[in-house]
């Protein structure tokens, strides 16, 4: 019996305002995935295939990412943001667009 992928997802919940993540089998999302405007490995600087540690700063970058990505497509929640960052976020430098590509 082949295992089944697992993947996490984070997201903003506009109902109740709280950022919100949850655990799936990845053949329930893999559409998503495929469809992603971005994907890359963690950490960053990883090439595929990497067996180097993954660190407790690996592990805040990921959070650093997943929040402000919620942030970036939910100007309500920036307010909210304490974050140190080492350069200051330019919310308008991106434009508008549909970021999953119109699907």
């Amino acid at each position: 019996m082949t295992k089944r992928l697992y993947a996490t997802v984070v997201f903003y919940d506009e109902d109740t305002q709280q950022l919100r993540l949850c655990g799936t089998f990845r053949d329930r999302v893999q559409s998503a995935i495929d469809r992603a405007g971005f994907v890359f490995n963690i950490p960053t600087d990883r090439e595929d295939f990497s067996t180097e540690p993954v660190t407790d700063e690996h592990a805040r970058q990921i959070g650093y990412m997943a929040i402000l990505s919620q942030a970036q497509n939910h100007p309500e929640l920036r307010a909210r943001l304490r974050l140190t960052l080492k350069e200051p976020m330019h919310w308008d430098a991106a434009p508008e667009k549909d970021r999953d590509g119109g699907h």
